[in-house]
């Protein structure tokens, strides 16, 4: 693989990693876990990803099939990768093993596929989150925020292979702030869909995975549970800057 110019610079990684959790602490709502860091892995080589999951920095979050396969083993722990990007039915095989968590179920097509997958060939349930597209926008996946509730609610019950977690979203690229409303809307419909819930299977129903290297602060002053980070991982405070 062709190293991209964002490639692993391990005390850089490590300085940012730290100078982000101390202000994700700082950012986190009174009352509430801070969210967790997410490294997005599409920036790295297969040596890369393996040096920060030897750090102790996972689990790490690649979004295409072809690159997770790339970075891992057949019979690996799957709790050292999520998979956030979109998924083909026909890469499930090589997905839903590798993985202890999926970011972006975004169909009922993609739901059925997956659920009849996993019961055939892993020996639980995979976890995974809804993906909602609150800003409607065209281009990006995700249901209807509208339709969001009623959906997952009915798909909790149709689909006992797959184990309902939350949810993620993608904001547009706009200001980080103006972003503020979307990741809201994300923590309400979570809210909304907990309280219909039986008692025991609401806790469960937990994970918001919103911001990203742009936006990360506003989704944790939002109810942040996991953000996806990349470019702020792996540059020097400079190129940032």
């Amino acid at each position: 693989m062709k190293r991209s110019l964002l490639a692993l610079d391990m005390p850089i990684f490590e300085e940012n990693w730290h100078r982000l959790r101390d202000q994700i602490r700082d950012l986190t709502p009174t009352g509430s876990d801070a969210a967790r860091i997410l490294p997005v892995t599409k920036y790295l080589d297969r040596d890369d990803a393996r040096q920060i999951l030897d750090g102790g920095y996972g689990p790490l979050g690649e979004n295409r099939a072809d690159q997770l396969v790339e970075r891992t083993d057949p019979g690996q722990d799957p709790d050292g990768w999520h998979f956030i990007g979109r998924l083909q039915r026909n890469k499930i095989r090589d997905v839903a093993p590798r993985i202890s968590l999926f970011h972006s179920l975004d169909s009922e097509r993609l739901a059925t596929a997956l659920d009849s997958w996993v019961d055939v060939h892993l020996s639980a349930p995979l976890r995974v989150l809804v993906q909602i597209n609150i800003a409607g926008e065209s281009r990006k996946a995700g249901i209807d925020l509208v339709l969001a509730a009623d959906l997952i609610l009915s798909w909790i019950d149709q689909f006992p292979s797959l184990r309902f977690c939350g949810l993620m979203t993608m904001a547009p690229d706009w200001p980080s702030e103006q972003c503020r409303p979307v990741f809201r809307a994300l923590r309400e419909l979570r809210t909304a869909i907990q309280d219909q819930l039986p008692a025991p299977s609401a806790p469960q129903f937990e994970h918001l995975s919103m911001g990203m290297s742009g936006d990360w602060k506003v989704a944790v002053e939002e109810g942040a549970t996991l953000i996806r980070i990349g470019r702020a991982l792996y540059r020097s405070p400079e190129e940032e800057d």
